[in-house]
C-alpha cells in the first residue's frame, strides 16, 4: 500500500501543529516573547529557516525559497492577526492551509496570544483548529463553504479568539489572570 504523504508532509505537521504551539505557549515568558518577536519582525525568514532546519535534520533537500512563505500582520475589530501563508499543500492528506496568531495588547503592554490553523481535511472539509495553551488541537468552525472569502475567515478567527479567551476566563475563575493571558 502506497502512502499519500511524504517526509515533507510530516515535517509540515510537526512544525505547524506541534513545535509552533509549544514555542508560543511553553517555556519561560522571555522565550515565548522572543519567539513571537521573531515572528513579528521577520516571520517569513523565521518560518523558512525553521522548516529548512527540520528538513536538514531529517536529511531531506529543502524544496522552498524564502519567498514561498508569506507573513503579514493586520487588524480586524481591534484584534491583531499575524497570518502565515504556506506553500501549496498536499491534497491527498489532511493538510494545513494557513496559520494564524491572534493577539491583543493588555494594559500592561503584554500580548494575549492564541494560535489557530486553517486545515483542509482529506474529506475536503475545511475547519479552523485552535491550539490551546496545553498544545491540544481543538476543532472549530467549518469554513468549507467560505474558503475563497478571506474576510469571512478573518472575522471567524476573531470570533473564535474572543470565545476562547472568554471560555478560559470562566474555566480559570479562581486562578490568576496571568495564567490565562499567556
Amino acid at each position: 500500500m502506497e502512502k499519500d504523504y511524504d517526509g515533507y508532509d510530516c515535517l509540515r505537521y510537526e512544525l505547524f501543529e506541534t513545535l509552533i504551539p509549544a514555542m508560543l505557549y511553553k517555556g519561560t515568558e522571555k522565550e515565548r516573547n522572543e519567539f513571537f518577536g521573531f515572528l513579528k519582525q521577520d516571520g517569513k525568514t523565521f518560518i523558512h529557516d525553521m522548516y529548512q532546519t527540520l528538513c536538514e535534520d531529517d536529511g531531506l533537500p529543502y524544496p522552498y525559497e524564502n519567498s514561498d512563505f508569506k507573513v503579514r500582520i493586520f487588524e480586524r475589530g481591534g484584534v491583531n492577526i499575524l497570518q502565515i501563508l504556506l506553500p501549496s499543500y498536499n491534497p491527498n492528506i489532511s493538510d494545513i492551509l494557513r496559520a494564524y496568531f491572534i493577539f491583543t495588547k493588555r494594559g500592561n503592554g503584554r500580548d494575549t496570544r492564541r494560535y489557530f490553523l486553517i486545515k483542509r481535511f482529506k474529506s475536503g472539509k475545511i475547519f479552523i483548529l485552535y491550539a490551546n495553551p496545553e498544545c491540544e488541537m481543538m476543532l472549530g468552525e467549518e469554513l468549507t463553504e467560505h474558503i475563497e472569502d478571506m474576510e469571512y475567515e478573518y472575522w471567524r478567527l476573531v470570533r473564535s479568539y474572543a470565545k476562547t479567551i472568554l471560555w478560559e476566563m470562566r474555566e480559570n475563575k479562581g486562578n490568576s489572570a496571568n495564567e490565562i493571558m499567556l
